[in-house]
């Protein structure tokens, strides 16, 4: 209950003073997994073990998904291996698991051959694969598997929309995301905020922005800021200032505490010299106590992820480890450039 209400700090309470079993631990482990605390999620994958409680396919699920949101692929090699181990690599769950991590870590390749060898594909396996093409840029590769896909007997859920319409944005292919939009009407799927982000996604980046516009306008339902920020990205591509100030104006009250709506519109107004509405903007950002978060890299070493914030200095031991090995791997990477090539 906690978990779904998003009070993980609450469900970890209940978690830390009762008697824990496989159900708990899955719990709590697809629970994180699912939200920005997939470090978490593994931690837990971890310590189920170390416990000795067995894992079952819940589990492993759960862990993949974490590992493939923090494009752990390290981690989620071992699990891989683990869930072979267990012969439960074959289950379906397991293997549309697989294939996400794969393509979200940018190894397409290993993604094909797990939805190969899928012989009982279902909607979420041919979706994980559209979206996974989709993430690498191999658009005209997702738009045709998402037409194989009806050739195979499946019939397209919202997910399968979802990604063949921003594949067709990202290729600049409007007639064929109109075409597949009035497909799903007819199909009787209900659009969602995000076909609709997708679609003024498509009709933004072509130039299309009062029909962008009107499409905003005329949706069944208030738009959330997927769809408007879809129209202000699309405003700064085509430089549209006025159209830019009516989406940042909903961004700014969806979403007070972004920095990237109050940045984008500021510069915007910058580049057309329009110096008074750019201080405006940067001191509503300022009252408002809203800061641009930092630039962020991160280093593996052994089975543990450090962070690294700009600006962040040398403190402790196993920061002073992590740019020890850093220098180190500079210093041998010098060597072999000044070292005469034969």
């Amino acid at each position: 209950m906690y978990v779904k209400c998003g009070r993980f700090d609450l469900a970890q309470n209940v978690f830390n003073v009762s008697e824990r079993d496989q159900v708990s631990y899955n719990t709590l482990i697809v629970g994180y997994s699912e939200n920005p605390l997939c470090s978490e999620a593994l931690d837990l994958f971890l310590d189920m073990r170390s416990v000795g409680i067995e894992y079952d396919v819940v589990s492993i699920v759960g862990a993949l998904s974490a590992c493939g949101n923090l494009s752990a692929l390290k981690q989620g090699k071992e699990i891989h291996c683990l869930s072979m181990r267990k012969l439960f690599d074959t289950h379906l769950f397991v293997a549309n698991s697989l294939i996400d991590l794969y393509t979200k870590c940018g190894r397409i390749a290993l993604g094909k051959k797990i939805f190969d060898r899928i012989s009982n594909k279902d909607v979420a396996s041919w979706n994980a694969m559209i979206l996974g093409y989709g993430m690498q840029g191999e658009l005209e590769a997702a738009i045709n598997l998402f037409d194989l896909m009806k050739d195979e007997g499946l019939e397209y859920d919202h997910v399968s929309y979802i990604a063949v319409l921003s594949a067709c944005s990202h290729a600049g292919l409007v007639e064929r995301g109109k075409r597949y939009f009035d497909q799903m009407l007819a199909q009787n799927i209900r659009p969602t905020q995000m076909h609709y982000a997708c679609m003024v996604d498509l009709l933004g980046r072509a130039g299309l922005m009062t029909e962008a516009a009107e499409l905003v306008r005329s949706m069944p339902f208030e738009a959330d800021s997927n769809v408007w920020g879809a129209l202000l990205g699309a405003c700064r591509i085509h430089g549209n200032i006025e159209l830019a100030q009516l989406a940042a104006e909903h961004l700014f009250k969806l979403k007070p505490g972004h920095c990237g709506y109050y940045i984008l519109l500021s510069n915007m107004y910058a580049e057309v010299g329009r110096w008074n509405e750019a201080d405006k903007v940067r001191a509503l950002m300022k009252s408002r106590k809203v800061k641009k978060n930092p630039g962020c890299s991160w280093v593996q070493i052994g089975n543990k992820l450090r962070a690294f914030l700009v600006g962040e200095g040398s403190q402790g031991s196993e920061l002073e480890l992590c740019y020890d090995e850093l220098v180190k791997g500079e210093r041998m990477s010098s060597a072999y450039l000044s070292w005469p090539q034969t």
